[in-house]
């Protein structure tokens, strides 16, 4: 297995593990819907989710092409060396927190537009942090793999044998 082989598979993992995350919420919400004042069904539940369900088909169906912008030169199979592999896994984490993000943020500002709670900086704060690790996460991939390598490694030998283990 090269690394875009296994980015492609993460991405597809991460994309069907957001679609089932948020299938109960889903059937829930239309189950058992919290109604609101006026006696409607609170549309913002239904756009997170959602959009939750259409970036994890996004990642599922776009999958082949991130992971070919994610590892672009064609690399031999994975044998001694996994730190291609951890880029893509990070990048892949950081994808996975960026369209949660990206969904809580949109819940938060639909829950501000619908008026059914004041705005605050609070309920943004933690959207919006998860965006911003998302983001670094995704373009800062192989520097933190760059780093985990080295603290693997710290304090063994430089010729150890399994230096480049996960």
């Amino acid at each position: 297995m090269n690394p875009r082989n296994a980015a492609e598979i993460a991405l597809g993992v991460a994309g069907v593990w957001l679609i089932v995350s948020r299938i109960p919420e889903l059937g829930v919400s239309l189950v058992y819907p919290i109604a609101e004042p006026e006696g409607s069904l609170p549309w913002f539940v239904v756009v997170h989710v959602g959009l939750v369900i259409v970036c994890g088909l996004g990642l599922l169906l776009l999958r082949h092409r991130i992971a070919s912008w994610l590892v672009p030169t064609s690399q031999p199979d994975l044998s001694g060396s996994v730190a291609g592999f951890q880029a893509a896994a990070f990048s892949v984490l950081g994808l996975f927190l960026l369209a949660q993000g990206l969904a809580d943020i949109l819940a938060q500002l639909t829950i501000s537009v619908s008026g059914s709670q004041g705005s605050s900086f609070d309920r943004f704060a933690g959207p919006i942090a998860q965006t911003a690790v998302g983001l670094a996460l995704f373009l800062g991939a192989r520097g933190v793999a760059t780093i985990w390598q080295s603290l693997r490694t710290a304090g063994r030998p430089s010729g150890g044998g399994d230096a480049g283990a996960a």
